[in-house]
């Protein structure tokens, strides 16, 4: 095993002195992701401020004045804007008013034959200013009804739970922490394994196709060291620099989330010790250990087909190339494992990689199944051992270590 370490040791030496990589490895994911997400959170929520709290713009054509007056009567809310006819939807598309209402010139007579009049609404999906509008509108609406639903029934001397047969009460099993579970297991997986393709991709290529084109692989494989320990020393480092890469990304990551959440549920009556104990709930040290065993022959798998490819390739842009289609694998594999109604598909826990992510989703998701989780452990050795088996095989041909055209 000392071959091993000495090679191993050789490729984290050569790596710790290029100063910029050693910054875009380690410290670039830690200071990145705070900086972005407390951004956009900032941004978000300063947004949100400055929605709800000014009125919302709305151009009202109402003809027997049904709703019109109640709307000026909450200048708080609504903003009454006097627009030209035929000029609404342009009015929208140019954000000069959020909402544009049109109520039937008849509405005061059906409302005292009590019978339902027509509100038309003119509403911009993309603007949340449009949303929030229509969001206030309604609600403006549903009170009005309400009040005209009594009037009605005091005429006609019924109970006012008369308009209610029915009462039903929901509880929901799925604590905060279940949901926040199955939330983050959905894109986790996807995280996990680009992140850790991609780390150890760049860094396999320089340990791989990179010494080829600089004459260094010639020299290692001169020297007393067998084969084998050079190849294990190679997906040692392989396998380390792109497990830590994840790890790095998706600590720094979580950190940030934990972060602009808690800020969020701090503005939530009692939100935080329940936050607090749903996120300990869901990072419990027995769901972290159980996704690790799964990441290490992920890893090694990644690693041994990186260093195949590598050892392959005659320079860095054919390694490159010919890794290419790995990584689209598995951004197509992470989407595919975001869709939903995958758990009624049998045969999903038996198609490699894709069996990973479902099982992180799952443990994830307070949901794990033994035998999904034990299949998707020994696969996923399974073909570890396969892909490193073959990349060691293929160190041992002249033809690929050497080859020009």
């Amino acid at each position: 095993m000392r071959g091993v370490f000495l090679i191993c040791k050789k490729e984290f030496l050569e790596f710790s002195k290029d100063k910029r990589t050693v910054f875009f490895t380690f410290f670039l994911p830690v200071l990145l992701y705070p900086m972005v997400f407390l951004l956009i959170a900032g941004l978000g929520q300063r947004d949100e401020a400055q929605r709800l709290g000014r009125p919302s713009r709305v151009s009202i054509v109402d003809p027997a004045r049904v709703l019109a007056p109640g709307m000026r009567r909450e200048p708080d809310t609504f903003q009454v804007v006097e627009l030209a006819p035929g000029t609404a939807r342009q009015a929208l598309k140019e954000r000069q008013v959020d909402l544009h209402v049109e109520v039937e010139p008849g509405a005061a007579r059906k409302i005292e034959q009590q019978r339902p009049y027509l509100i038309s609404v003119l509403v911009d999906d993309t603007e949340p200013s449009s949303e929030l509008a229509l969001g206030r509108f309604r609600e403006a609406v549903r009170k009005l009804d309400e009040i005209q639903v009594q009037r009605r029934l005091a005429a006609l001397h019924a109970e006012p739970e008369l308009t209610e047969p029915s009462w039903t009460v929901t509880e929901n099993v799925a604590t905060a922490g279940l949901e926040a579970g199955k939330a983050v297991g959905s894109f986790l997986p996807y995280l996990l394994m680009l992140m850790m393709f991609q780390g150890a991709m760049q860094h396999g290529i320089y340990v791989t196709a990179g010494e080829k084109e600089r004459g260094t692989l010639q020299t290692l494989l001169a020297t007393r060291l067998p084969r084998n320990r050079i190849i294990w020393g190679k997906l040692i480092y392989i396998f380390v620099m792109g497990l830590v890469a994840a790890l790095l990304n998706l600590a720094s990551m979580g950190l940030s989330m934990a972060v602009v959440l808690g800020r969020a549920a701090s503005q939530r009556t009692g939100a935080p010790a329940g936050a607090s104990l749903d996120l300990s709930a869901m990072t419990s040290p027995g769901v972290l250990l159980l996704c690790f065993l799964l990441l290490v022959p992920l890893g090694l798998f990644f690693s041994s087909f990186i260093l195949f490819m590598g050892v392959r390739a005659r320079n860095t842009s054919e390694a490159g190339a010919s890794l290419m289609p790995g990584m689209i694998l598995i951004i197509l594999l992470g989407a595919f494992s975001l869709a939903p109604g995958l758990e009624r598909m049998p045969f999903l826990p038996y198609v490699p990689i894709l069996n990973v992510s479902l099982a992180i989703r799952n443990l994830f998701g307070q949901r794990g199944d033994v035998v999904e989780y034990l299949v998707a452990l020994v696969m996923t050795t399974g073909m570890s051992a396969l892909m490193t088996w073959a990349s060691a095989r293929l160190l041992d041909r002249e033809s690929a270590l050497f080859r020009q055209g």
